[in-house]
């Protein structure tokens, strides 16, 4: 066998390897998982007719859905689980439309449309 032929061969198991440990680790990993735990979120002290103190609600709210979602990392890895993305955005939506302030509601949405735009 010649080298080029040991070179490929070895490429092309190193692949079918990383590829079948990628489909493994997302599977397991990226599963339904534990469901949310509510959180509470205290807003007595902010002024929700000032944009700073929506934004520190909005801010609130948000680390929040990242605590009751639960871990969200991969182990191992800065990537983020899909499934902990929807639940930490479905988390943010539930509790935007409970509050149903116009200011929060509002920044939650432009919130949503820049995210979108950068993903």
């Amino acid at each position: 066998m010649s080298q080029i032929t040991k070179y490929l061969a070895g490429a092309a198991a190193a692949l079918v390897l990383t590829g079948w440990e990628g489909i493994a680790v997302g599977t397991s990993l990226d599963g339904a998982g534990d469901p949310p735990h509510p959180v509470k979120v205290r807003y007595a002290d902010l002024d929700l007719n000032q944009p700073h103190d929506v934004r520190v609600l909005y801010h609130r709210i948000r680390l929040a859905a990242d605590e009751s979602c639960g871990i969200g990392e991969i182990t191992g890895s800065h990537l983020k689980r899909p499934s902990w993305e929807q639940c930490v955005a479905g988390a943010v939506d539930e509790a935007v439309t409970r509050l149903d302030r116009p200011a929060l509601t509002a920044y939650h949405r432009q919130h949503t449309i820049e995210a979108v735009g950068k993903g």
